[in-house]
């Protein structure tokens, strides 16, 4: 078999290799009998089988129909689904505000990709030249961290507390690139609101909207938009619900909302959404119509049936037990075995399926350190948190790992994170 040389392969994809999930499933894969905290699956004991057949069945009995639904969909997607979409946000938001909206919010703003990674790759894509920037948190979602870079943009971190992106932090980058002459250059401020990944932090409703009023008061030169990825909204374990960026912009001048199923339902069925402004929806399509001509029309004719038929929010209260039982698990073992130890701290996230951990400074847990081929010898992985920072702005702390409990039971987490802590206090 021959290979091509680099001379014939296209920068991006030359960019896009040795990415770090599939370094870290290689090394996983090498060690049968490893306990993998690092990878951001979901159960698969918990996979909703019952509801999709139900679903399903309903799709493929539907006469001409189900032919239908097998054939090619809308490049925006399946109407019912988009508009069922949009209804159930409008309803969470209300509820959580306690107040109800008025939403100006067209379904022609919805799109349908196969999970919401596609959007926001797409978003980056529609919105980026070479050099031009994203705001984050610091630390951020790695995969898109790593897709802003393979388009040819920057990521800059913003630095965060408990609450999430700090707004006055937020600030003072803008007024920086503002000096630099190179506010021009800043399309997006990029934001995980619900129980980030990795920081496992939810932004507070006074937060949301005081970013969202930066990124109206610093487009002066050109519209900044806020990038709402809120696929772990589902996932709350303790707490009330706040309400989306969507319900402080309910004609979505400024923000971009993502969404999936994968988290909540089935990352198999692979459906997520976004929520565009209408000055997107033109750039945006065009682009999704160069990859594939609207995401699969069956799988969104079965979740819009999960919805339709009320099967989704039951089995969203089944998986928040399942996880919830397993991040009460995590933090117990956190605070049993590494709590009386010097430098380390974690966030205990009320959500989602990430947990942040920092370690003592004195250990380097980067894919080249020799604290990470010793864990996965003694038997675990994680994330190295190295991934999980911006290109520039806030400087990248080498201590840091991203631990997920989603895929793990009780007893493999205890293990895991007895063996993490045997290696922490062997290396600090």
């Amino acid at each position: 078999m021959t290979h091509s040389s680099n001379s014939q392969i296209s920068r991006r994809a030359l960019q896009a290799a040795g990415q770090p999930i599939s370094q870290l499933m290689g090394m996983a894969l090498s060690n049968p009998n490893i306990i993998s905290l690092a990878a951001g699956f979901v159960d698969n004991a918990s996979l909703p089988v019952e509801a999709t057949r139900i679903a399903a069945d309903k799709v493929l009995s539907a006469g001409e129909a189900s032919q239908t639904a097998l054939q090619y969909g809308s490049n925006n997607g399946d109407q019912q689904l988009r508009q069922l979409i949009l209804d159930h946000a409008i309803e969470m938001n209300n509820a959580a505000a306690g107040k109800t909206a008025e939403y100006n919010t067209s379904i022609d703003q919805v799109f349908i990709t196969p999970g919401s990674n596609q959007l926001l790759f797409l978003i980056a894509d529609t919105l980026l030249n070479p050099g031009d920037i994203i705001l984050c948190a610091s630390p951020s979602y790695f995969v898109f961290i790593g897709a802003v870079k393979n388009i040819g943009g920057q990521t800059i971190g913003v630095a965060t507390d408990q609450d999430g992106i700090i707004p006055s932090s937020l600030e003072a980058a803008l007024e920086t690139l503002d000096r630099a002459g190179d506010l021009n250059r800043v399309k997006a401020i990029y934001t995980v609101p619900y129980f980030d990944n990795p920081g496992g932090t939810t932004l507070t409703a006074e937060r949301g909207k005081e970013i969202l009023e930066i990124a109206k008061r610093w487009s002066r030169e050109q519209k900044i938009y806020v990038i709402s990825d809120e696929a772990y909204r589902m996932l709350r374990y303790q707490g009330d619900d706040t309400p989306s960026m969507h319900h402080w912009d309910p004609s979505l001048e400024h923000t971009i909302v993502a969404g999936t199923f994968s988290k909540s339902f089935s990352p198999g069925i692979r459906v997520g959404w976004g929520f565009l402004p209408a000055d997107l929806q033109g750039p945006v399509g065009d682009q999704k119509s160069n990859l594939d001509f609207g995401a699969p029309l069956l799988a969104q004719r079965i979740m819009a049936n999960v919805l339709q038929d009320e099967l989704w929010l039951p089995h969203v209260d089944k998986l928040r037990a399942v996880y919830d039982s397993r991040r009460l698990a995590m933090l117990h073992y956190l605070n049993e075995f590494l709590g009386d130890v010097p430098g380390c701290h974690w966030h205990e996230t009320r959500g989602g399926l990430c947990v942040w951990l920092t370690l003592p400074e004195s250990i380097d847990t980067g894919m080249q350190g020799e604290f990470l081929k010793s864990a996965v010898e003694a038997g675990v992985i994680y994330v190295p948190g190295e991934y999980c920072f911006a290109s520039q702005g806030e400087s990248p702390n080498h201590s840091t790992i991203r631990l997920t409990f989603g895929v793990q039971s009780a007893e493999s987490i205890e293990r895991g994170i007895r063996i993490l802590s045997e290696q922490v206090k062997r290396w600090q």
